[in-house]
């Protein structure tokens, strides 16, 4: 993590962090969050939440309508929605990687002799705006009809995805193989937008209503340097994880927050961030 300053620092020692815990270790001590929560399987908390065990879950929007609406039918009264993700101490903000996915190509691909072809298709696929629209909602007529940017675009009546028409009795995906997550990723707003029913909608209105952090300042790190970074670092981030657990279950009480940041320190965190620092002002020195 990095301050404000554009200066990084380590996450598991800063006091946001130690908010995060405490806010935790609140929700178990009062019975709101069910402490197997951070070691059961995804199976395990598909059955509880489906038994009515518990009312909490993380989902996207296909999960929701694919599966938990589906699992919790059969009790009495019960509904489930999105909510936008907590608000912790840093304010109403989101992370954002900026990037969805990539291609890789074979090497001996360029020695192919239809290298050039397959190019051309690649950059059809996935960066023209037929091609996305292709992989994502198949063929005008057929699957769909309108247009995404002008708001008339609709699946065809008796086609549905994920709680879009969901009247429809053939499944984008299932029934004509579109939608691909391989391939169907990318696009304008407008195209990623076409994808939500309202609700969903009325989700990634509020988050996109939130300020996206700023990416980390480069730090490109020398062979050597990242050989220590590594060791370093896991090291941490597992000493980490035990004690963080630890604190959010109770086992070890937060008045022992001081001392455990002291055991970072003795675990190199400040060695680390130090490495990861010079890094970045190496860079900037290089690159401006």
């Amino acid at each position: 993590m990095f301050d404000k300053d554009r200066k990084l620092v380590y996450t598991g020692a800063m006091d946001q962090y130690r908010q995060m815990i405490q806010y935790l270790n609140t929700l178990v001590s009062e019975k709101l969050l069910d402490p197997e929560s951070f070691t059961q399987s995804d199976d395990q908390a598909k059955q509880k939440f489906a038994n009515g065990q518990s009312f909490v879950i993380s989902a996207n929007a296909q999960e929701l309508v694919n599966f938990y609406r589906k699992d919790i039918a059969h009790i009495a009264g019960a509904t489930v929605q999105k909510i936008p993700m907590p608000i912790g101490p840093n304010g109403a903000t989101k992370a954002d990687t900026r990037t969805e996915n990539g291609v890789m190509i074979s090497k001996k691909a360029r020695d192919g002799k239809n290298f050039v072809a397959m190019m051309q298709f690649i950059d059809w696929l996935w960066y023209s705006d037929a091609g996305e629209m292709f992989a994502k909602w198949g063929v005008e007529g057929t699957t769909y009809s309108g247009d995404v940017n002008d708001g008339t675009f609709k699946l065809e009546p008796d086609v549905t995805w994920a709680g879009v028409n969901p009247t429809g009795t053939k499944n984008l995906q299932a029934d004509y193989g579109f939608f691909n997550g391989v391939f169907a990723y990318g696009g304008t707003t407008k195209l990623l937008d076409s994808q939500f029913p309202a609700e969903e909608l009325a989700f990634q209105s509020v988050m996109n209503g939130r300020s996206t952090l700023p990416l980390p300042p480069p730090h490109p790190l020398s062979a050597d340097d990242r050989e220590q970074a590594t060791l370093w670092e896991t090291n941490l981030a597992d000493y980490v994880n035990q004690q963080t657990l630890k604190f959010i279950l109770g086992q070890r009480p937060l008045s022992q927050w001081d001392a455990y940041v002291s055991e970072l320190k003795g675990r190199n965190s400040d060695q680390y961030i130090s490495l990861i620092n010079k890094a970045y002002q190496d860079f900037k020195t290089n690159h401006g």
